[in-house]
């Protein structure tokens, strides 16, 4: 081999390196830039811009892609887009390292648990059970409420997530056997006959209200017309 050409070739073996290293600076400062401007715009309460931020970090965070679903899936549960924050934090638990896994274990409970507050509001009961058992259940996956990743301070902000789901849950419990119990009693206590007339009763109050409800509506258009009739055209 010539002395011209083990020269090129080490030149180039030189240069592929020198290339990968520019491609590692150029994908670090741009993870970092990312990092900066999501956790800038989120501490301005501009979540949506944040969870974008976050988001791009996705395809250059090459050591813990976890943490660029993580971060996006705070921005977006702050923002109130709960079930979008669920896909996020799913998504990290695929590559979260064991130490970390609470740490989305415990966001995961609390749009859980927010969820079914939501839920509960709106008068559904089930629902509610649902989302609040879904948030015991993620912590219970991870043993979050005894021997979370990050030790003593976060087993126990786990625990008391976790007893808060459990409370709520049980007073849901309490709550719907006492409604059936008072169903049951209430019912044992009418005959027949009552209970065919209170129906009877019931029906009535309901057709009475919806004609009382077309009364006020017909009486608000007639006096929106009112207001709307251009009286310029009569003379006296």
């Amino acid at each position: 081999m010539t002395r011209t050409r083990l020269r090129m070739i080490l030149v180039l073996a030189g240069i592929v390196p020198a290339l990968v290293a520019l491609l590692f600076a150029v994908k670090v400062v741009a993870m970092l830039s990312h990092d900066r401007d999501g956790r800038s715009q989120f501490e301005d309460t501009d979540y949506l811009g944040a969870a974008d931020e976050f988001s791009a970090n996705g395809s250059v965070n090459w050591f813990e892609p976890w943490i660029s679903a993580f971060d996006e899936g705070a921005a977006r549960h702050a923002d109130g887009d709960l079930e979008g924050a669920l896909e996020r934090y799913a998504t990290a638990l695929e590559d979260v390292p064991v130490e970390e896994e609470c740490t989305v274990r415990i966001n995961i409970a609390l749009a859980d648990e927010t969820l079914g507050d939501t839920a509960h509001e709106a008068g559904d009961a089930d629902e509610a059970a649902g989302w609040w058992q879904a948030g015991i259940d993620a912590l219970a996956e991870g043993d979050c409420p005894t021997d979370s990743g990050r030790g003593e301070d976060q087993t126990r902000d786990a625990a008391a997530v976790d007893q808060r789901l459990r409370d709520k849950l049980q007073q849901q419990q309490q709550q719907q056997q006492q409604e059936e119990q008072q169903q049951q009693q209430d019912d044992q206590e009418q005959t027949p006959e009552e209970r065919r007339q209170q129906r009877q009763q019931e029906r009535k109050e309901r057709r009475l209200e919806e004609r009382n409800e077309d009364a006020i509506e017909e009486e608000q258009d007639y006096e929106e017309d009112e207001r709307d009739r251009d009286y310029s055209q009569y003379h006296w």
